[in-house]
Formats: structure tokens, C-alpha cells, sequence
């Protein structure tokens, strides 16, 4: 299981750049963290970014393990291509589902 390292994803950078608060998973690689599920689930997040880039393992496969469910159990989970194409409208999408995933937390409450 990996974990984005907020400072070296551009779209990261911007989120927290307008205020989300993105945790450092820790030591480890540059880009990402190679951890447990375990270590992740211990996180809490309220949202979860999932990897749907073209190489990703699938929502499907996903579901069907443990360490997943136990990371999102409580967390919305929103679709994040760390590849997103360098375009405005694939930016202004993924900025806009982040932002309607955190008014669905803002909701909740």
C-alpha cells in the first residue's frame, strides 16, 4: 500500500496550498510511502484520495481486501489520478470533486 507524499504531487500541493490539511505519511520513498494497512487505517482519514490512474489496482479489487475497508470505513473516498492529464478542465474536476467530497464531510459534521 502507498502513500502520497503531499509536497511532490502538484495537485496535492495545491489543496493544501488553499487550506485541505493532507497528512506526511512519514519516512520513506520520494513520491510515496510504502507502508501497511494497518499504518494507514491508523491515519483515520476523513477523506482518502484512491489512486485511478490506468495502472491503479481497481475499485473492485479494492473492496475485497481488509486493509481497505478498515481504511475507509468512516471515510469518503474520492477518485484521484496522480497521472491527471495538463489540462484546466481535468484540474478544474478533480479540484471540484475534492472540494464537493469536503462539503459532504462538512455535513456530516
Amino acid at each position: 500500500m502507498h502513500l502520497a507524499r503531499p509536497r511532490t504531487w502538484p495537485e496535492l500541493r495545491h489543496l493544501a496550498g488553499l487550506g485541505v490539511e493532507l497528512t506526511d505519511p512519514g519516512a520513506g520513498g520520494v513520491n510515496w510511502c510504502t507502508t501497511t494497512w494497518e499504518a494507514a487505517a491508523g491515519f483515520a482519514p476523513d477523506l482518502v484520495l484512491a489512486d485511478n490512474c490506468g495502472n491503479a489496482v481497481t475499485g473492485r479489487e479494492l473492496e475485497a481486501l481488509p486493509g481497505w475497508r478498515a481504511l475507509t470505513a468512516t471515510a469518503v473516498v474520492e477518485p484521484w489520478n496522480p497521472e491527471l492529464p495538463c489540462s484546466g478542465a481535468a484540474a478544474a474536476a478533480f479540484l471540484r470533486s475534492v472540494a464537493d467530497a469536503l462539503e459532504l464531510l462538512r455535513a456530516k459534521g
